[in-house]
């Protein structure tokens, strides 16, 4: 490839530690496909120049940059190839890497986003046999990476859960087409974390994923890891639930579009939100069905991958028939988001209206069988995806008004694999 031509792929890497980049580099010289440019950006004073010139190499210094955020922002901005192919300043590609994203994008054309499994190395490239915990679903297969025996996590599915939360949604090699990358506002430049996430969220809004099942990508561990340091860690954790609160509800409507299921707000005479079907028991303003739950929706089984209930589960007396026939709406993998004034606080009890009442522990029943089995008339099994109990406003916390806040995911034949504590 020429200087002239361009390149189907642009592959981008900010670095302030240039230690890496000489392999790094190595390892795009080895890739089957050809067709590359290669963006490094240096900033916080860090230099480093291929030790031979490499037109696909482009080197720019950018020390006046902050935050990875607008650092890969500021790469992208340079890059001139249709795919986007990020990699880490100290990790290796698979030689046949690209070839393999090409391939990938060409097979699935709606996909604006494919990735791959992934391998850890030790800091001196040696084989990693650490693993994640694997009651929260990780699965581990050992893979052979040109040449070297390693032990390859298999990255888990593009749910909304999943892309919701950095720790299980799809981890290097990342790639995402330069027109959607675009579409969705690119990375965001005030990110000093999560960056991958924010941007993996607005992505997935936007197309479909696409997993490659092979190893592709050398994640390097070492001691200057960034989640290596405690505080920095901390607050990666707090932001990861803080970006799920933000977009999760988005990506479920977005999974549920594109797998062609319904999405239903319960309770729409109060400020149905765009992108559902209205479910209440009487007619009004955005109400598309009129009904009263728990009885049975003239809906078939499996039709709905979103149901949100906002303050409406405590109207409704039939907890046990309610929670059925929401489940038995759902499909595999589709999630039930819940909002609910908590018994914990004054709120459940205040409204002369309220005659169901819900706490965290309510939803342990539909959660774990060993609470199922107290109740043999549940026929719904979720797996929890979110569970707290928090006060929306200073208002709702002088007045001692908690919520509690229940995301389930409806576990059938055929639900995808979801990171998490599992059914026990």
């Amino acid at each position: 490839m020429t200087s002239t031509e361009t390149p189907a792929f642009s592959v981008f890497t900010p670095s302030h530690r240039p230690r890496f980049l000489d392999e790094c580099l190595a390892t795009l010289q080895a890739q089957s496909r050809p067709d590359w440019e290669w963006i490094v950006l240096l900033n916080n004073g860090a230099r480093w120049r291929p030790e031979r010139p490499d037109e696909r190499v482009r080197v720019e210094i950018a020390d006046e940059i902050r935050g990875v955020g607008a650092t890969k922002r500021r790469a992208c901005e340079l890059a001139r190839g249709e795919i986007l192919v990020e990699l880490d300043h100290d990790d290796l590609l698979a030689r046949d890497c690209l070839a393999e994203l090409g391939k990938a994008f060409d097979e699935n054309p709606d996909a604006v986003f494919v990735y791959s499994n992934t391998a850890q190395i030790t800091e001196d490239g040696g084989r990693d046999d650490s693993r994640f915990n694997e009651t929260h679903g990780w699965q581990y297969e050992e893979v052979l990476v040109d040449g070297r025996q390693l032990l390859a996590a298999k990255t888990m599915a593009p749910t909304p859960h999943n892309v919701s939360y950095i720790w299980y949604a799809p981890n290097h090699v990342r790639a995402f087409r330069a027109e959607a990358y675009r579409q969705v506002g690119g990375y965001d430049a005030t990110r000093s974390v999560l960056d991958d996430q924010d941007l993996m969220c607005r992505l997935f809004q936007a197309g479909d994923f696409h997993h490659i099942e092979r190893c592709l990508y050398l994640q390097r561990m070492h001691t200057e890891n960034t989640q290596r340091d405690a505080e920095v860690n901390a607050h990666i954790q707090r932001e990861t639930v803080a970006l799920y609160d933000k977009y999760v509800e988005a990506n479920a409507l977005a999974w549920s579009r594109r797998h062609g299921l319904l999405a239903l707000d319960l309770g729409a005479a109060h400020r149905k939100p765009p992108g559902y079907l209205g479910v209440d028991q009487y007619p009004g303003e955005g109400v598309d069905i009129v009904a009263t739950l728990p009885e049975r929706l003239d809906l078939p089984d499996n039709s709905v991958g979103l149901i949100r209930a906002v303050d409406f589960l405590e109207h409704v007396p039939a907890k046990v028939p309610l929670i059925n026939e929401l489940y038995r709406l759902l499909a595999p993998g589709g999630m039930l988001l819940t909002t609910t004034p908590s018994s914990d606080g004054r709120g459940a009890y205040q409204d002369p209206t309220h005659v169901a009442f819900y706490n965290e522990n309510s939803f342990w029943y539909y959660t774990d069988d060993q609470y199922r089995a107290f109740v043999p008339e549940i026929e719904a099994r979720f797996q929890s995806s979110r569970l707290v109990t928090y006060f929306p406003t200073e208002w709702h916390s002088s007045k001692n008004i908690s919520y509690v806040v229940a995301n389930l995911i409806a576990m059938k034949e055929g639900t995808t694999r979801c990171g998490g504590p599992l059914l026990v």
